[in-house]
């Protein structure tokens, strides 16, 4: 069978939106046949190649030896120069002689995922380094409890470690803006190194400033987050100095990396690819996993048998440590992932899923808030959302933030109302940059920071109405600021294939893994289905699992649509679907659908038996258009 590729936007569904989503749907750009025939040469793999495949590869850019090279076969030395970050020649000095002068060293993290992440690697970077016999004397590392201690640098740890003989501070995932916490640091003696990448606006006095977003940057990878920068010093220091660390160090601390470069969204490519495929590796052999990132996959579900992806770091291991920061104590992740005693890792592990679920449950309560509040807003067409109460928790409002945009396509600032003061979260679309906006309405701001995706600010609460007028204002002035819409790679006739054929695309997807910002799992469509019956209902509503028949009938074994679709969060939607169907007399069994959808391995294994491979979920579905 021919594999039927479209080369030009989605035929005759320009008006139409899906209603899962919401948004329209837009195919990837077309290939062209050239690029295919030179890709086809060029993959580094011993099994034959499809066309599918070939046309993923392109979709994303991959048509290079090299780039092929790293993405199939990832290994640390594919891994850019770390002296090309800018001042990283100026950290390693400096550590270097902190490290021969037996100096007290501090190192001051985040509350996120990628803070607590960065500020292991500097630990155990410390713990082991050595040069010409003499090691440095690192203090427990610090990390801010949200509540006590506010965003950013806490000056009254600077305090203290100055009090203390420290003489060296590193900061990994913040610093960049703290311009008078860093200027406290030099008064009392103290030099810092600041590890990060958010954006600022004036450099602060640190003696080195490593950050992949300044504006003087010449490094290849603007995608590094936190730990990762942190993971740049290691390496930048052992290829300085070979014998000052073990070996293996640095594969040591891939799944830290890989760990927080999921967690902070950075984009899957390159070299944090390679960081990625590591961690993920190293996670998966018992022999080298940490104790407390063992004990974290096993309260997670995820100690099963199957390989852990980045979907899973994503979705059940970040947020656990995620809620530490948030809602819990912040320490207690960080001790999980530093710990070697098994018992130890496995009570902190508990306390971390005990977190999470308070976190789930204050996240629920405020979605629910949120949502209500959001209604008239985007009847209206507003372009964005801003939307604050009294009630809600600073420490779930990022989260919160980020679900109204996942049901809305809308940049969304969550605020949370403390007396006279306001604490925001702001989260965005693809296609709008949310600190440039909040540039545009600084006036309005006490305080504020971020990048292209998600910032944090604060404003007095008298302010939060003009902020608002200020911020829509700002989107309405950027251009395309509509719903983003849903792409997809390429048309898989459903019911011209085999359950078979099916298995085999997964088989081969699965070399595409890790997918995640970056290297999005593929999203195909399939035109012209027939449900067989009304969806089922799973979760008391919320999830439903479709099944379709075609005019086809498939080939070479039972048919792909004999497979039923899984379509999480999808009960509300279909349901005000539904409604709109009947509103104009239309059955839904009695009209054709265009879905999208995704395939990949089934991690569920009934008790009974009855194993299958596959799962296929449901992104999206619509009314076929009518010819």
């Amino acid at each position: 069978m021919q594999l039927e590729i479209p080369l030009t936007p989605d035929p005759g569904n320009a008006d139409q939106v899906g209603w899962l989503s919401g948004r329209p749907w837009q195919i990837s750009e077309p290939i062209a046949a050239e690029t295919i025939d030179r890709l086809r040469r060029e993959v580094p793999l011993m099994e034959p190649v499809s066309e599918r495949l070939l046309y993923l590869l392109a979709g994303r850019s991959l048509t290079s030896r090299r780039d092929l090279e790293s993405f199939f076969y990832p290994s640390l030395d594919h891994l850019s120069d770390p002296f090309l970050l800018v001042e990283m020649d100026k950290a390693v000095a400096r550590t270097l002689r902190a490290v021969r002068n037996g100096e007290a060293v501090a190192v001051h993290g985040d509350f996120d995922v990628d803070g607590i992440t960065g500020c292991a690697v500097l630990h155990l970077l410390l713990m082991h380094l050595e040069v010409e016999g003499r090691r440095a004397r690192p203090l427990p590392p610090f990390i801010p409890d949200r509540a006590l201690d506010g965003y950013g640098v806490a000056a009254h740890m600077v305090r203290h470690w100055a009090a203390a003989g420290v003489t060296l501070l590193i900061t990994v995932d913040t610093g960049s803006a703290a311009l008078t916490e860093l200027e406290l640091a030099r008064q009392l003696g103290i030099d810092v190194i600041v590890l990060d990448h958010h954006i600022f606006e004036e450099r602060p006095c640190a003696v080195a400033l490593v950050n992949p977003r300044r504006p003087d940057a010449r490094y290849p990878n603007p995608d590094l987050c936190g730990v990762a920068v942190a993971f740049k010093l290691a390496q930048a220091l052992q290829l300085d100095r070979p014998e000052s660390l073990p070996p293996d160090f640095l594969e040591s601390l891939t799944d830290l990396v890989a760990l927080g470069l999921v967690a902070d969204q950075m984009s899957l490519t390159g070299e944090n690819r390679v960081l990625v495929r590591k961690g993920l590796a190293r996670l998966a052999d018992r022999q080298k996993i940490r104790p407390g990132l063992s004990a974290l996959l096993r309260v997670s579900g995820l100690d099963r048998g199957f390989p852990v992806t980045a979907t899973d770091l994503a979705y059940q291991v970040a947020p656990r440590l995620n809620a530490c920061g948030r809602i819990g104590r912040v320490m207690a992740a960080l001790e999980l992932l530093l710990t070697d005693d098994p018992l130890q890792a496995e009570k902190l592990a508990q306390e971390a899923d005990r977190t999470n679920t308070r976190r789930k449950q204050a996240d629920l309560m405020l979605k629910e808030e949120a949502i209500e509040m959001a209604k008239p807003y985007v009847d209206r067409g507003d372009p964005g959302l801003v939307l604050h109460s009294h009630t809600w928790h600073k420490g779930v409002i990022g989260i919160g933030a980020a679900r109204l945009v996942e049901l809305y396509q809308l940049p969304t600032i969550l605020i949370a109302e403390e007396g006279d003061e306001a604490r925001g979260s702001a989260r965005s679309v693809a296609n709008v940059d949310v600190k440039a906006v909040l540039d545009r309405c600084a006036g309005y701001l006490v305080r504020y920071g971020g990048h292209s995706q998600a910032a944090g600010l604060t404003l007095r609460r008298r302010d939060i109405r003009a902020f608002r007028d200020a911020f829509l204002a700002a989107l309405r002035r950027m251009p395309g600021h509509g719903p983003l819409p849903v792409a997809y790679d390429l048309d898989l006739p459903l019911d011209e294939l085999s359950t078979q054929d099916i298995t085999k695309l997964v088989r081969e997807l699965d070399k595409m893994e890790p997918f995640g910002a970056g290297n999005p799992k593929p999203v195909f469509r399939s035109a012209g289905l027939q449900l067989r019956h009304l969806p089922a209902a799973m979760g008391g509503g919320a999830h439903l699992r479709f099944g379709f028949r075609g005019a086809g009938h498939g080939r070479n074994g039972a048919p792909a649509l004999n497979r039923e679709f899984v379509a999480f969060g999808a009960g509300e939607a279909w349901r005000r679907g539904l409604a709109r169907l009947q509103e104009q007399s239309r059955e839904p069994l009695d009209i054709a659908w265009d879905v999208l959808f995704q395939v990949g391995v089934s991690n569920f294994r009934p008790r009974g038996g009855g194993y299958d491979p596959v799962q296929q979920l449901l992104v999206d579905i619509r009314p076929a258009a009518i010819p």
